[in-house]
This record gives C-alpha cells, sequence and structure tokens, in this order.
C-alpha cells in the first residue's frame, strides 16, 4: 500500500503541473479534472512551430540562427515579411513550399552569410522589395523566381548582392529592375532576365550595370531593347 501511496502522490504532482502548464498558456483546467481531460486541454492547444500561420517578422534580428527549423509548415503562410531579417548567421535556405505568401518584403534582408537558396515559389508576391538585399555572400539561388504579380519596382531586390552569380527567371516581369548590384551575373543569368521582360514595354527600365552590359552581345542586348526596355 505504500507504494500505491507514492505513486498517487506523485500522480497528483504530474496533475498539478498538468493544470499549471495549461492555463500558463491561456487554457482552462484545474485539479478536479481526469488525466483524460487534461490530456485533451493539452492537444486543443498550439503545439508550437507547426501550428504558425504568418511568418511575419518571425526570425527578425536571430543572429545565431544558422538554418529554417523544419518544422514549419510554410504551405500554411501567406506572409514572409522581414521573416529573416539581418539573420547574419544564416547560410543557407532549403527548398520551401510558399506558393500562398503573397509578402516577401525584406524576407532576407542584410542576410550576408546566406550563401544558396534552395527553393522560393514567387508567382504569389506581389512585392518583392529588399527581398534579397544585403545578401553579399549569396552564390546561387536555384528555383526559378516568378515575379509575374509582382506590381511595384523590383528595384531593390538584390541590392548588393555583389556575390550572385546563378538565377533563373520564369513569368513576365512588368517592373522596372534593377540588377546592377549584381557583377558577377553569368550570362544565362542575364539571358533569363533579358527574356522574362515583358513586350511593348512603357517607359519601363532593366539596369544590369556596365560590368554585366559588357558580357552581352548587341543580339543578346536587343533581346530586351527589342521589347520597349531601356537597358543600363
Amino acid at each position: 500500500m505504500a507504494d500505491f501511496a507514492k505513486i498517487i502522490n506523485r500522480l497528483a504532482v504530474v496533475r498539478d503541473y498538468l493544470v499549471d502548464a495549461i492555463t500558463d498558456q491561456g487554457g482552462t483546467a484545474d485539479t478536479s479534472m481526469s488525466f483524460a481531460e487534461l490530456a485533451n486541454q493539452v492537444y486543443k492547444m498550439p503545439t508550437g512551430m507547426n501550428e504558425v500561420r504568418n511568418a511575419y517578422q518571425l526570425f527578425k534580428e536571430n543572429t545565431t540562427l544558422t538554418e529554417l527549423p523544419t518544422s514549419l509548415d510554410f504551405r500554411q503562410f501567406d506572409s514572409m515579411y522581414q521573416m529573416c531579417y539581418k539573420c547574419t548567421s544564416l547560410t543557407r535556405v532549403p527548398q520551401l513550399e510558399t506558393a500562398n505568401v503573397t509578402n516577401m518584403m525584406w524576407a532576407f534582408y542584410g542576410c550576408s552569410a546566406l550563401t544558396e537558396i534552395d527553393g522560393l515559389d514567387t508567382r504569389s508576391i506581389t512585392s518583392a522589395s529588399e527581398l534579397f538585399h544585403g545578401c553579399s555572400s549569396l552564390t546561387a539561388i536555384y528555383s526559378t523566381l516568378d515575379f509575374s504579380n509582382v506590381t511595384s519596382q523590383i528595384d531593390t531586390t538584390f541590392t548588393s548582392c555583389k556575390s550572385l552569380v546563378e538565377v533563373r527567371f520564369a513569368g513576365t516581369i512588368n517592373v522596372d529592375v534593377a540588377m546592377n548590384g549584381c557583377p558577377k551575373l553569368s550570362v544565362d543569368s542575364l539571358l533569363s532576365l533579358l527574356n522574362a521582360l515583358c513586350e511593348n514595354a512603357q517607359d519601363l527600365t532593366c539596369k544590369i550595370g556596365s560590368t554585366n552590359l559588357g558580357k552581352l552581345t548587341d543580339e543578346q542586348k536587343a533581346i530586351a531593347t527589342d521589347k520597349g526596355w531601356e537597358l543600363v
């Protein structure tokens, strides 16, 4: 009987712990509830990262973050605004299912240690402002970027991406775009950009800088200018 008494006392301690934990998180619990009832209350409570629905400033200025948690379900997100703003230790972004994200402004701004991005689905975003600004170590974006729905200028998206070599574009770019801060772009990357520029452009400018212009033939430059774009 003495052993049973110890077990009962321990169970009482566990019940008290569960009650405190549930109420601390805003749930409803008291010591009169059975363990089954307490377990049901625990089940109803947010379980952590997998319950996150919006990545707004989620890791902003986290200088120790080196990689994104695998428990995050990006399919649920509609915003990544400033998600990894100045996460200066982040080195790699894996393939992310971000088809429902409409806002990626400043998402990776100032991620100076970031070297590669395996995949971002950008088809739904309406603004790409400052998206990769200051990603000075970024060399490759392995997914194809689709800016078809972007309505604001893509003029600060790649600012100071001085190491970027490989990036591909799909869809149609309908706004001013600037990649003159990316002097190491490969010819294939530049041609992908020029081919994505919309037809019949009206007062639209594509800035790639003198270094990148020097890599292209007149025929290649005409891919943009024949569509009405100013290429500088």
